[in-house]
């Protein structure tokens, strides 16, 4: 199996600096006690708990697959919902099936950050099952579609390091888009 070496060191980073993320949290429960009159030290834990959610949604969406690999619905769940929701983005989880290969939940997590973008000042995301792929639906006050997003129609368009997820999703294959002022449909 042929190895991405973006990839491999993607998977390198979020792996090293996972432990020392983790003790840093493990520290700040040593001192929840103080919190009370040190208000930092609960921005500190939010902040380590921010830091954990990414480095493991990343380690799956930029990270290295083995091949054969399966994640649970609840983990898959659970980790994209510390990654992306917050109180301007809900994530609505509908999907059916009790564990997915990690590619699929690569793709997916991929998408997530795609649909994120068209929502600049928040919204809804509900993740379903439709056969073998999925649907990403979002909805919010406002759609706007970045030129990224001419990628899944076979253009090529510049691509920011904000927007790797676009070209990495769209290498997974057919994927289509439809939008309106406050709709975005991705499925795949």
């Amino acid at each position: 199996m042929a190895h991405s070496i973006d990839a491999l060191v993607s998977s390198r980073i979020c792996h090293d600096l996972i432990s020392p993320v983790g003790a840093i949290g493990n520290g700040i429960e040593l001192l929840e006690g103080y919190a009370a009159r040190m208000p930092e030290i609960g921005l500190i834990a939010d902040s380590v708990d921010n830091a954990t959610a990414k480095l493991r949604f990343f380690r799956v969406c930029f990270g290295q697959m083995s091949e054969g690999a399966k994640l649970g619905a609840r983990e898959v769940e659970a980790v994209a919902t510390a990654m992306m929701q917050t109180p301007r983005l809900t994530l609505e989880w509908r999907m059916q099936s009790a564990d997915f290969s990690r590619e699929r939940v690569k793709l997916l997590y991929l998408l997530l950050l795609c649909t994120e973008t068209a929502l600049p000042i928040g919204g809804t995301i509900v993740v379903s099952e439709q056969g073998d792929g999925f649907v990403v639906q979002a909805d919010g006050k406002r759609i706007q579609i970045q030129d990224a997003w001419r990628v899944f129609e076979g253009e090529t368009v510049a691509i920011t390091p904000a927007q790797v997820q676009f070209p990495l999703a769209q290498a997974f294959g057919d994927i289509r888009v439809q939008s309106s002022e406050a709709s975005l449909t991705v499925t795949l």
